[in-house]
């Protein structure tokens, strides 16, 4: 029986507030049900190799943390394991916390139920002051986030599979296609909060 996982990874950025997350969430098939203990690699080795790879792919000074839950799993829905490195790190923002690229892939066909997209942040693919002037993401940074595709489709080994679940059709895709556009994407809930305001009255 397979097990269904979607992972939380997330970038702790500008300071230490809990709303200042830029989080990630992969969906991975496991074949084999990764309750049993002779099935294969567990779901805390998953956690700890995610977190190695992540960090050789884009290295920071800030907070890492990367969690594993069973989807299929009744509520409270809690990790089945989960992994932090640089507890106390932030990762300075250098530009708009807003912006991302995106990361596109699907099964055999790029239909609904099939595909699905994942928000690089700007700020973890390595962004200067340069790239956030740029109309378009530079190739620079679509190459980083292109990077990422062999460490989702390559954890595991052949027993883990990185792709798509349904909620609606309650099915897992493995993921067999991928591309990352030019256009710049937003996330406005990485936006930083307010530190000050302009105001006025109207007249006339």
């Amino acid at each position: 029986m397979p097990t269904h996982m979607r992972f939380r990874v997330s970038w702790q950025y500008r300071d230490a507030n809990p709303k200042n997350q830029a989080v990630i969430n992969p969906c991975f098939r496991r074949s084999l049900d990764i309750s049993d203990p002779l099935s294969g690699t567990n779901a805390q080795q998953l956690v700890d190799d995610l977190v190695a790879a992540l960090d050789g792919w884009y290295s920071t000074t800030g907070r890492l943390t990367v969690s594993a839950y069973n989807i299929e799993a009744p509520k409270p829905n809690f990790p089945m394991a989960t992994k932090t490195v640089r507890p106390t790190g932030v990762q300075p923002l250098t530009g708009p916390g807003e912006l991302a690229c995106c990361l596109s892939f699907y099964g055999a066909t790029n239909v609904p139920r099939k595909r699905g997209r994942l928000y690089l942040p700007a700020f973890v693919l390595g962004a200067s002051g340069s790239d956030y002037g740029n109309a378009i993401v530079p190739v620079a940074l679509r190459t980083k986030c292109a990077a990422l595709v062999p460490i989702f489709a390559g954890l595991g080994g052949s027993n883990v599979d990185w792709g798509v679940w349904s909620g609606v059709g309650h099915a897992f895709t493995k993921a067999e296609h991928w591309f990352v556009n030019d256009s710049w994407d937003i996330q406005r809930s990485r936006g930083i909060a307010e530190t000050a305001r302009d105001v006025g009255t109207t007249s006339g």
